[in-house]
């Protein structure tokens, strides 16, 4: 059970008992503040009576309550609505983060053919070699095979130049968050 503290306090010219689960000085705080507002209100309008200063001084306090309430949601909605902006930036950095892990494994797949295809003309000109006589036929296939090694590097080499694109269009969206971020 939490302990009750209960202090006196005097608010326009009379004793109030106050009794919280707040500390003592927070007790004397509040006690202050409306004896200070009520204070407001008598010099203000001296021809009130003590319960009109009470009623303008209640019509005071919820009037700054409600100025408060308003501004801490205002402050709230400034600290939300960027946080919304950086999870929008976050899931869309994770899609584009997916693309380039798509387009690494695309990449290594045609890596791993041209390696494939390497190794397929060395076999071929070894074979060459052993056969020259026999494989003349087989010049043409080999000029093919050429072809589409040199197809296959340039692809490769296409796919350098896009993943380097993308690399720099992703780092360009980080500077982008970061800037929004510190604006």
């Amino acid at each position: 059970m939490e302990t009750k503290n209960k202090v006196i306090v005097r608010i326009n010219g009379q004793d109030y008992p106050i009794i919280g689960i707040e500390s003592k000085e927070y007790l004397l705080k509040i006690g202050n503040y409306v004896d200070e507002q009520m204070d407001a209100v008598a010099k203000n309008n001296s021809k009130l009576s003590i319960s009109m200063i009470a009623v303008l001084t209640c019509i005071n306090i919820a009037d700054q309550f409600f100025k408060l309430q308003k501004q801490l949601e205002t402050v709230t909605k400034e600290q939300v609505d960027p946080l919304n902006k950086l999870e929008n930036i976050r899931e869309q950095y994770n899609i584009v983060l997916k693309e380039l892990e798509e387009k690494r494994e695309s990449l290594q797949l045609l890596q791993k053919q041209v390696e494939e295809l390497m190794t397929y003309k060395q076999e071929v000109q070894e074979e060459n070699i052993q056969l020259k006589e026999k494989l003349q036929s087989k010049d043409q296939d080999l000029i093919n095979a050429e072809n589409i090694i040199n197809d296959l590097q340039n692809k490769l080499f296409e796919n350098r130049i896009a993943l380097v694109q993308l690399e720099k269009q992703l780092e360009e969206q980080q500077n982008d968050k970061e800037i929004n971020k510190s604006e």
